[in-house]
């Protein structure tokens, strides 16, 4: 007994020291497009959203007034919001939309921007840089903030409206961009779309809105009532949005107006435009449901006194990788913490491998035998996507285009001007 008792005092001081040297780090993956997605913002003011975001309360984009979230008591009566409940703080418009610009990337050189769609985390950029530029194999999306990358797939592509939605492998956390229903050819409001600097990082600059045109798609369909912008400095897959960062736009390109032809390179002058938001929701509107790749970790726990006990690891899997070990109590690693998130049962270690995506790396706190180390373990695809993926049908070429590749996206140097108790079996993880 009395051993019992200094090896879970031993053993406690031991994780409570790791876990004090540890940040807590909670990473989501993109959930299924739902109905909602294609919910109209606010009609005019404030940003509102692709999907239901709560907006800053006193905003014009506010709506009816919305539910108390979890708080704490506070002084006179008031409420405290907890920490990580409730609505997050309230960001700048034109700064949310600059942190939900990424930058696409193929072989770590940039081709395009793209705009990242509310909580979702998919991603809406230019059709052309992708598949006229050297096809969807080795993609990457880049979030500039942070610098961190995570694989991408093209999900759905619009070949007239220039228009392609990306699905990464791996969420950030990064709040996506409203829409908004400002009339981009209004004379009494500014515009803004992004540009790429040498620091990696992404600016807003002031681009303008020359009104509607009707420009022809490489295949010769017309694009009606698109979006005549100044093109200086402008990037291809970058958001047009208004001032307080709403989108109106993507830019994208296709043949100037009065000229293309089908067949005829020559006869095509390329431009950049832009698709306005009544094409980008149809575009939405007819994308298939979105299912991310499931994370795999490879382990059956138990829930027990100590931690998470493993008392099986799948053959093949990142557990087994890593060198994790099931068994007795005695012989089997119990896993204590996932990123410096304490996992009390089965169930909270299942949660916390939903929330990555396959390819993310996490560091488990785990013991065996008294002793507590982390290990590192890179989750992968489940078997069933992995072999799903690998019977996928190749995607079809595209079409010959009259529009030639475009070269790497090409950074804008200098700021631009402008705006032990009851056991519990748990899931296999």
């Amino acid at each position: 007994m009395a051993s019992s008792l200094r090896f879970r005092s031993a053993f406690s001081a031991i994780v409570s020291a790791s876990l004090s040297r540890r940040k807590v780090l909670l990473v989501g993956v993109p959930l299924a497009l739902t109905a909602s997605f294609l919910a109209r913002p606010a009609p005019a003011g404030p940003p509102g959203p692709w999907v239901f975001i709560p907006a800053p309360s006193g905003s014009a984009a506010a709506g009816p007034k919305a539910k108390p979230s979890a708080s704490a008591p506070g002084k006179g009566g008031g409420t405290t919001p907890l920490p990580g409940v409730g609505t997050p703080p309230v960001v700048d418009g034109m700064e949310r939309a600059r942190l939900a610009t990424v930058v696409i990337e193929r072989s770590k050189k940039p081709i395009a921007l793209g705009i990242l769609l509310s909580e979702k985390n998919v991603i809406l950029t230019a059709r052309s840089p992708i598949v006229l530029g050297g096809g969807t194999s080795d993609l990457e999306v880049r979030f500039p903030e942070s610098g961190q990358t995570t694989k991408v797939k093209l999900h759905h592509e619009d070949e007239p409206w220039d228009l392609a939605l990306l699905v990464p492998f791996s969420s950030k956390g990064t709040e996506g961009a409203k829409a908004s229903d400002s009339d981009p050819t209004s004379s009494m409001q500014t515009f803004s779309t992004f540009v790429l600097l040498k620091t990696g990082k992404v600016q807003p600059q002031s681009t303008a809105v020359l009104g509607r045109r009707d420009y022809l798609s490489p295949d010769g369909e017309n694009l009606k009532d698109a979006l005549s912008i100044d093109p200086k400095n402008v990037a291809i897959g970058t958001p047009l949005v208004d001032a307080n960062g709403g989108v109106v736009g993507v830019i994208g390109r296709a043949c100037a107006p009065g000229t293309g032809k089908p067949g005829a390179k020559s006869s095509c002058t390329p431009a950049l435009f832009g698709a306005p938001l009544q094409q980008i929701r149809k575009f939405l509107k007819s994308s298939p449901v979105i299912k991310a790749p499931t994370p795999w970790l490879g382990v059956v726990g138990l829930t027990d006194k100590f931690g998470v006990r493993v008392i099986q690891v799948q053959e093949g899997s990142p557990a087994q990788t890593a060198g994790l070990k099931a068994g007795d109590p005695a012989s089997a690693d119990y896993v204590l913490a996932v990123d410096g998130t304490l996992v009390k049962s089965a169930e909270d270690l299942a949660d916390q491998v939903k929330k990555r995506a396959p390819g993310d790396e996490l560091k488990l706190l785990c013991a065996r035998g008294g002793q507590v180390r982390e290990v590192k373990v890179t989750l992968k695809m489940t078997e069933e996507d992995a072999d799903k993926s690998s019977k996928a049908p190749s995607p079809p070429s595209p079409m010959p285009s009259i529009l030639v590749p475009l070269p790497p996206l090409p950074p804008i140097f200098g700021p631009p001007t402008g705006g032990g108790g009851k056991a519990k079996m748990g899931e296999s993880m």
